[in-house]
């Protein structure tokens, strides 16, 4: 980085130069040449009006004094020459030879070409000549002068960009240094995080905060969030491994007490059958306990996993009623009607199928367990704010205030569960389903008995307008 804004102001000074210095110069040259031969042509007009000898020569005096004057107000050298480049006279008492030197084509173009202000400028002498005449007799007006302009501006151009580029590097290594320091001790303060959460716990240690509102600064903030999730994660999975392994020692014991009673009642010659058929059965409803929670938690770990849920139309009418047909064994067992309300018609929802199916199964399986024996559990099927929606009313005890939010946490039970209840993550699962569809589950304050309520996304209208069903709800597996 600290290369890059060297490099960066290096590059921006040279275009500056470059940009600079050749049009100013080249600007310069063309003023003084300008100025140079409108000088000459003023002059010029001045001297073809002064007085000549009979041998068609300015008269000297009257020449000097024009010369002089010029010399003067143009701080330039002023030579005349006749018609046979002979030098008349002058403004340099000094060198005469050196004049004789200096541009003597400019001259003879003056005299002979057709250009009447030829010029030359070289390092810092401008030479211009012009070509007049006086009665009949032809004179050329000479102007050297020493153009300073161009140079001394270059210098002072060159210089500025000299003392600028050390001041612009200076500036630069600076500012680099520091920036560079800076990035590097934050990229470095992310690498070793990074490194740690390789090595060690996600918990192992706390994620330093950097809130610069940069890339880097983003970048820190979601390594922070990771960091936070995957705490969130890890203490999850600690409380998940604590929590089975407690849910499953009871059945576990309970099927290895009743099956020890049981070869205790085979081992011996009068078998009990009554008392071994009582075993069998607790043995079988742990058997079954270990079930629902071997499928619940395969459901926990597929909403984990995030997989992505299909997106279709149900017709929430056909599930409810074939999820229904799954536990009319169960309930007719204990003596409980399951009455399915259907509302006013077929009702469509935009949702996974296989999802809707295990939701409502987690709400009847739920009711099935607090409705009193000889009562009835009731499916209703309606909408809500254009929204369908499918509660469950179960008539039993209805849940506690203080439990309501408490039971659609994992592993949390209510305090009627009893000892067949299940292992808390029934409600748990089906509230994470109903969200992830877009929709809600939700205890509502309907009494007597707890009522469940479902809602959904609501399926296009074309949908509904069908005659037939389109993407009905599936024929849900047990």
């Amino acid at each position: 980085m600290l290369g890059a804004l060297v490099l960066t102001a290096l590059a921006t000074l040279a275009a500056a130069a470059l940009a600079l210095l050749a049009p100013l110069e080249s600007q310069l040259r063309g003023d003084s040449l300008r100025i140079g031969e409108g000088t000459v042509t003023v002059d010029r007009g001045v001297l073809s009006t002064l007085p000549l000898t009979p041998a068609g020569e300015p008269v000297r005096r009257a020449l000097d004094a024009r010369l002089e004057q010029f010399f003067h107000i143009n701080g330039a050298v002023y030579v005349v020459w006749d018609e046979r480049l002979t030098r008349i006279d002058d403004t340099d008492r000094d060198d005469r030879r050196a004049i004789d030197k200096i541009a003597p084509r400019v001259v003879r173009r003056a005299l002979y070409a057709s250009s009447k202000t030829p010029h030359t400028l070289r390092s810092d002498v401008l030479v211009v000549a012009t070509r007049y005449r006086d009665r009949g007799h032809r004179f050329v007006l000479e102007m050297i002068k020493r153009v300073d302009a161009v140079t001394v501006a270059g210098s002072v151009v060159r210089s500025a960009l000299i003392w600028a580029a050390l001041i612009g590097l200076g500036v630069a290594s600076a500012f680099g240094v520091a920036l560079s320091s800076r990035l590097v001790r934050r990229l470095r303060l992310l690498r070793d995080t990074s490194r740690a959460l390789l090595e060690n716990e996600p918990s192992a240690g706390g994620m330093p905060r950097d809130d610069v509102p940069d890339e880097i600064g983003e970048v820190a903030s979601g390594l922070r969030t990771l960091h936070e999730r995957l705490e969130l994660q890890e203490q999850a999975r600690r409380v998940f491994i604590a929590t089975a392994s407690h849910e499953l020692r009871t059945p576990l014991a309970s099927m290895e007490g009743a099956l020890e009673l049981l070869e205790e009642d085979l081992a011996e010659d009068a078998i009990d059958i009554p008392d071994a058929r009582q075993r069998v059965a607790a043995a079988r409803r742990q058997a079954r306990r270990l079930s629902a929670l071997a499928a619940d938690l395969l459901d926990l770990s597929r909403l984990d996993a995030r997989l992505e849920l299909r997106s279709e139309p149900v017709e929430l009418g056909e599930t409810a009623r074939a999820v229904a047909a799954e536990f009319e064994r169960r309930a007719a067992d204990r003596e409980i009607a399951i009455e399915i309300d259907k509302g006013d018609g077929p009702s469509w929802a935009d949702a996974d199928p296989s999802s809707v199916a295990r939701v409502m199964r987690i709400l009847l399986d739920n009711a099935l367990r607090f409705a009193p024996a000889g009562s009835s559990v009731t499916i209703r099927l309606g909408s809500a704010t254009g929204r369908p929606v499918v509660e469950v009313n179960d008539g039993g005890p209805g849940v506690p205030d203080d439990e309501r939010e408490l039971i659609f946490e994992r592993f949390q039970r209510g305090r009627y569960s009893g000892a067949e209840s299940g292992f808390g993550l029934g409600l748990a699962i089906g509230s994470e389903l109903a969200t992830r569809m877009g929709g809600l589950l939700e205890l509502t304050g309907e009494t007597p008995g707890a009522t469940f309520r479902l809602t959904l996304a609501p399926a296009s209208a074309a949908v509904e307008a069908a005659d037939e069903p389109v993407g009905a709800g599936p024929s849900p597996a047990p």
